[in-house]
């Protein structure tokens, strides 16, 4: 992910308790290391192109775990979700961007009929996850895939395999310039609308009211899809929703996050 979406690095402050969700921990210093020569190799891939870092800091436990559980629970380049090993009778619910996996972790903890799926390219973020839904006990029925999300829609994922997809505060690249690099495009709606299932659903979030009204615009316009705040709308907050990382950032800065919510209807094309 964009440095926006960073986790930790050599002395940051993080919380105490690592596998600990949503909560403002004592505050502690990190002395942490690269990931090894061997294990980055391995596990992060080099050949699709992506904006933001893969690599990043670590402790030796976290790349220890990560080693136990990304063979068990990670999807590579040449497996898709059908070859995941995931139940019959679970619903497929994606997170795009899971950063440090807090989100993923609630949303396993409060919906056991789901199956997580997530994307994200931090190989850090990801060893941090794999801490939090292992302390949480529902790393089973996680899957996850460090490839960009375009290609994992595409080459992972099949049509109307997804219940639904979470999409919290991506990258807003601000500059004009690098409105591109948004992860929100025409031909990325459509391609994500064609992945869930009739009557499942798209929900989005950003603290960037320029970004959240790229998305909602792009959204509205994608055939598939209706906005259940009507056109041009938002959602109010939903109260049982966790704040995540960078919602509290916007409101430490005095902005709100603005939420949207998708359903999946008949009519796409």
């Amino acid at each position: 992910m964009h440095p926006r979406n960073r986790i930790v690095a050599a002395n940051d402050v993080i919380h105490s308790d690592p596998c600990s969700c949503f909560s403002v921990g004592i505050s502690v210093t990190f002395s942490g290391m690269r990931l090894s020569r061997g294990f980055r190799q391995q596990h992060i891939q080099h050949e699709l192109r992506t904006y933001g870092r893969k690599n990043g800091f670590v402790t030796r436990g976290q790349e220890a775990r990560l080693a136990e559980w990304l063979p068990r629970i990670g999807v590579p380049k040449g497996k898709t979700l059908a070859d995941a090993g995931i139940a019959a009778g679970f619903k497929i619910v994606m997170e795009i961007g899971f950063g440090n996996g807090d989100f993923l972790a609630h949303l396993a903890q409060t919906h056991p009929d789901w199956a997580l799926f997530g994307a994200e390219i931090y190989l850090p973020g990801v060893a941090k996850a794999v801490g939090r839904l292992e302390h949480a006990g529902v790393i089973e029925r996680v899957r996850v895939s460090q490839l960009p999300a375009q290609f994992v829609l595409q080459d992972q994922v099949g049509e109307g395999q997804l219940h639904g997809v979470f999409i919290n505060h991506p990258d807003p690249w601000p500059k004009t310039r690098h409105y591109k690099r948004r992860l929100i495009q025409n031909d990325f709606a459509r391609l994500l609308t064609s992945r869930v299932e009739k009557g499942g659903f798209l929900n989005l979030a950003s603290d960037k009211p320029d970004l959240a009204e790229w998305m909602r615009d792009i959204l509205d316009a994608t055939p598939g899809l209706r906005n259940m705040a009507g056109s041009k709308g938002f959602i109010e907050r939903d109260p049982g929703r966790p704040q995540t990382r960078f919602e509290q950032r916007g409101i430490r800065e005095g902005r709100e996050s603005r939420f949207l919510h998708y359903v999946r209807d008949d009519d796409f094309t």
